[in-house]
Formats: structure tokens, sequence, C-alpha cells
């Protein structure tokens, strides 16, 4: 119960890695808000938290709105008493060749990974340092943060920015003794994901150097690592949960 006493909001939370870390968070003893533009996927995995004896609340919200960012701060305080906990999850991927991306495409990736991480922990952000006793934000970011993808422009500049606005977070909320730090998913097996995995399967493409596709779990079991008094001295960083992807290619 390494989460016993403590509040959670996770956007992106209606399914995937989200809705992962919501019920890995639920099983340590966090109660739990979940946000996701997918209410009925948002209210499934709130059923799911409360399955876990922890309160569970889901609120609809579009993390591209500075309105809907600050509400879902504001329902989780009013519903389940404070924040110590945000996961910044939510995200979107378009892919498509460079020469071919879409202004559209570009703008929505963007917006949503970017942007709606800037909105999103900037209102959590507040929250924290008006109730004084610290807290932890978790960044989304991605093994694109670090390697070059084909056709992923918009999705690789938007994890690669959230990888640095992650250290500048970290570095200015210090005093206030809130944590800032980035997972860095590889391959995992989500709905996000799905299409890819197909494709590398079909062409045979390397996985990970550990030869596997990642679940949500492998990341949740970081996030609440990343969520816990154990972390108290990390800050700042990005942890690759990836299968050595990160690093290069498996030998054949």
């Amino acid at each position: 119960m390494r989460l016993a006493g403590k509040v959670a909001l996770v956007t992106g939370g209606a399914s995937g890695i989200g809705r992962g870390v919501a019920i890995r968070f639920a099983e340590e003893g966090a109660d739990v808000a979940v946000a996701d533009v997918n209410r009925q996927g948002a209210e499934e995995t709130a059923a799911e938290v409360r399955r876990l004896q922890t309160r569970g609340l889901a609120i609809e919200a579009d993390v591209t709105s500075r309105a809907d960012c600050e509400r879902i701060v504001r329902e989780t305080v009013a519903s389940l008493g404070k924040l110590d906990i945000f996961v910044a999850n939510a995200g979107i991927g378009r892919g498509a060749p460079f020469l071919e991306l879409a202004e559209d495409d570009w703008e929505a990736v963007i917006r949503t990974n970017l942007t709606g991480v800037f909105l999103s922990c900037q209102a959590a952000a507040r929250q924290m340092m008006g109730q004084g006793h610290g807290g932890r934000i978790i960044t989304m970011a991605s093994v694109a943060a670090e390697r070059a993808m084909e056709w992923m422009a918009a999705y690789c500049a938007s994890k690669g920015a959230v990888r640095m606005l992650t250290k500048v977070m970290a570095l200015e909320l210090a005093p206030h003794r809130i944590t800032v730090n980035a997972i860095g998913p590889g391959v995992i097996d989500t709905p996000l994901a799905a299409p890819l995995i197909e494709m590398m399967k079909a062409a045979q493409a390397e996985i990970a150097p550990l030869g596997r596709v990642g679940e949500p779990k492998d990341v949740a079991d970081l996030a609440l690592f990343l969520a816990s008094d154990e972390a108290d001295y990390v800050t700042g960083g990005i942890i690759f949960v990836d299968g050595g992807l990160a690093i290069g290619p498996r030998r054949r």
C-alpha cells in the first residue's frame, strides 16, 4: 500500500497505459481520478479503481483546453480532497512520411502531446503548490524522445519536447518539493500502438532487444515507483520502459 492516503489524477486514463497506471495506483491504495475525452472508457477505468476498494472518479475532458485542464484539477480536489500525484499521459499519434505530413495532423499531435502536457501540468502544479506539501508529476514521453522513427515526425518532435519540458518543470518546481519525471515507453501493447505492432510483425522487424512487446503494467510499475516516497530524490529524468529499444537493435 505504497500510495495509501494519496490522491492521483491520470489523463488519458480510458485505456492502454493510462488505465494500467490508474489501476496500479489503486492497487497500492491511492484514490484515482481518471480524465479522458472518452467518457465511457474513463467510467470503466474508474469502476475498476472502485473495485479495488479505493475511490475512483471519471471526468470527461480534453487536455488541449486550458479550461478543461483547470476543471479536472478542481473536480479531483472537490471530490477526493486534494491532489498528490499527476500523470500527464494523454496523447495521440498520426504517422505519415515527412514530406506528406499534413499541417493539420502536425498541429493536432503537437497540441495534444505537448501543449496538453504543458496546460495540464501547469494546472496540477499550481494546486500542489497551493497545498504546500509537495507532489509528484509524471509525464509520458516515449522512446521516440530518444530515437528517431520514420513516418513519425510530429510524434517524435512532441515527445522530444516533452522530455525537455519535464526538465524545466523539475528545475522550477523543486523548491516546492514537487518532483517531475518522464517515462519513455517503447512498443507497448495498447490500442494506440496496435497498427505499429502489426507492421513490425509483418516486416519481421525488431521489437526490442529483450524480444517482446511491452505491457501497460510494465509502464505502470515504473509510474508507481516515481509516485511513491521511494522516489523522493528523483527528479528531472526520463526512464525508458522499452525492452532496450532506445539503446539499439538486438544482435541477430
